[in-house]
């Protein structure tokens, strides 16, 4: 093969491989796979009686928070639709810092880790964390969202899902 016919080649699987890797960056990434939710699935329905949310008590206006911002709860139950945008804000108590690398995501009720994951796809900073094209089947779903800072202090956030139109 001609050096000019090897290179044409190579500019052709080049050409290939970016057209692939944007059409995946489009469609999104796995953060929850279909086996992994109806495990998830299988767990509730095993579960002895229903589980209430984890809405622990409002936290202190001084202590360390995460705050939703993306998805919002739709009034009325309506789901959101894949993928998904996941928004958070931390809050750090008076005089600390949020530690980044504390970040953590647990799934259901399983609490599946998919951290590693998520933060293959998100921007994670002391002041949180932005996901943009999040694959989730459809249903319903509860991540648990930890975080913590330099001196110790902890907050925990879950963030229910409704994915689906008719989940």
């Amino acid at each position: 093969m001609s050096k000019l016919m090897r290179g044409l080649a190579l500019s052709g699987v080049a050409l290939l491989m970016v057209v692939l890797n944007d059409a995946r960056a489009q469609r999104g990434f796995e953060l929850i796979s279909p086996a992994e939710a109806q495990s998830e699935a299988r767990a509730q329905a095993d579960a002895p009686e229903q589980i209430a949310p984890r809405a622990a008590a409002s936290p202190r206006g001084d202590a360390t928070a995460i705050r939703v911002v993306s998805p919002t709860t739709v009034a009325g139950g309506g789901g959101v639709a894949a993928p998904v945008r996941i928004e958070v804000a931390f809050k750090p108590a008076p005089g600390a810092r949020i530690v980044p690398s504390s970040f953590r995501v647990l799934y259901g009720l399983l609490k599946i880790d998919l951290t590693d994951r998520l933060r293959k796809h998100a921007t994670v900073s002391e002041s949180g964390v932005v996901v943009e094209q999040a694959q989730v089947p459809d249903g319903q779903h509860r991540l648990i969202l930890q975080v913590a800072d330099d001196q110790g202090n902890t907050a925990e956030q879950e963030l229910r899902l409704r994915v689906g139109a008719a989940s």
